[in-house]
């Protein structure tokens, strides 16, 4: 039952990457905008975080390091500063972003005013992560984050036409539908990148410590990564499926995190509404939290710092007092008024320029054989993460350039 229980350490880093605020709607426009075309993106971004997830979940069991211990060790100074600082001002970015998603989405159930829910929201978060165990962490959002496969039941329900989804599994080079080839590549590049956004690593790697694991789990650490990361591309491809069949035959562009939510009741009654709402707030507020504590791991690790979710307070006091600053530093961001989705663009963008920096020395330590003994990577393994790693540079090298083009996706 333990080892049962262990997946949702799986569940909550990828449902916190896969369908956080921006995915949720970033995929849906997706939909909206070339039907299944872009299927292969969620498949091949699915691919990739279980190949990396997997390594440096094996790595921190071998070598007793998280993801931030290795860019510490491995990087010279100036460059390890550089992605810690870049990293954690990403997890600020995207944390606020969520705390404004969570205001919607309350705001959206209950009509009170959004920046009161926010206050509200994120003083129930930081109470939720200092009172409860890291385990108790990732069952209340990885189980409660299940009421989104409401969206899948929707998409099935909508009768989408099985071949042409299947037909997306094949990238086009030149796109039907209402945008062009460069709205086409930017949308493909956001959907692969934003399932490897670097916090899922950040938090899956600092979980294995804070689980407990041992090198006799590492066969756990695959089911884990590849189960928690299988159910997010379900839920993700359910999202294109449902902004093809929802809002393509009318050619609406949805703009809203209402819209996107919505479809997910739309073959059903009013109750889905709540479970798929209920499914969104799980989701949203997992990402919060990952975000949230993958700034506290990031910076003790980097500094060698003590840290730990289970230890108290004044055990790891910096610890502590980084992951509520960050909490803190993301609210203020969020009640200033700036519209989440467009933090999420920005957190997109930016999580796809420092990508290389945190996957790159994964694949390092998990290739040294000195390091890793028995448990290195098999050639095979290797050749996969080199071919993710030049897909996901070209992503970064493509990113920004696509983003002015397209102006942040909009048709």
């Amino acid at each position: 039952m333990k080892k049962l229980l262990g997946i949702t350490l799986g569940i909550m880093t990828a449902l916190g990457g896969f369908v956080d605020l921006g995915q949720i709607v970033f995929t849906t426009q997706a939909g909206a905008l070339f039907g299944y075309q872009l299927l292969w993106a969620i498949v091949l971004g699915t691919l990739a975080i279980i190949v990396y997830m997997e390594m440096c979940g094996r790595v921190a069991v071998v070598t007793r390091e998280p993801v931030f211990c290795i860019v510490r060790d491995r990087f010279p100074k100036p460059l390890g500063w550089a992605t810690l600082i870049a990293s954690n001002l990403l997890n600020l970015i995207t944390c606020a972003a969520e705390l404004g998603g969570l205001g919607i989405v309350i705001h959206l159930l209950t009509g009170w005013p959004e920046k009161l829910v926010m206050v509200g929201i994120t003083g129930l978060l930081v109470g939720i992560v200092y009172l409860c165990k890291f385990e108790w962490i990732e069952r209340i959002f990885g189980l409660s984050g299940l009421f989104m496969i409401v969206f899948a039941a929707s998409a099935v329900m909508v009768h989408p036409n099985w071949s042409e989804v299947a037909r997306g599994l094949v990238p086009v080079i030149h796109p039907a539908g209402r945008g062009g080839s460069a709205l086409y590549a930017y949308f493909a590049v956001g959907i692969f990148s934003a399932m490897l956004m670097e916090y899922e690593v950040h938090f899956y790697s600092s979980g294995a410590i804070e689980e407990k694991w041992k090198v006799k789990d590492l066969s756990e650490n695959f089911m884990v990564s590849s189960f928690g990361s299988l159910l997010g591309s379900l839920l993700t491809v359910a999202l294109l499926v449902l902004g093809a069949m929802i809002f393509m035959p009318g050619k609406i562009f949805p703009e809203l995190l209402s819209s996107a939510v919505m479809t997910g009741a739309y073959p059903f009654a009013e109750k889905s509404l709540v479970l798929a709402l209920a499914g969104t707030f799980a989701c949203i507020a997992g990402a919060a939290v990952e975000t949230g504590l993958s700034g506290a791991y990031n910076l003790c690790q980097f500094f060698d710092f003590k840290w730990g979710k289970d230890k108290k307070a004044k055990e790891a006091p910096v610890y502590t007092a980084v992951w509520i600053g960050m909490f803190a530093v993301s609210l203020v961001v969020a009640l200033s008024g700036i519209d989440p989705l467009q933090l999420v663009n920005v957190s997109i963008v930016f999580g796809m320029v420092i990508m290389p920096f945190t996957y790159y020395p994964i694949l390092r330590v998990a290739g040294d054989k000195k390091i890793m003994g028995k448990h290195v990577n098999t050639k095979f393994d290797t050749v996969v993460g080199m071919i993710f790693l030049v897909l996901i540079v070209v992503a970064a090298a493509a990113s920004f350039p696509l983003m002015v083009m397209t102006h942040s996706g909009q048709p």
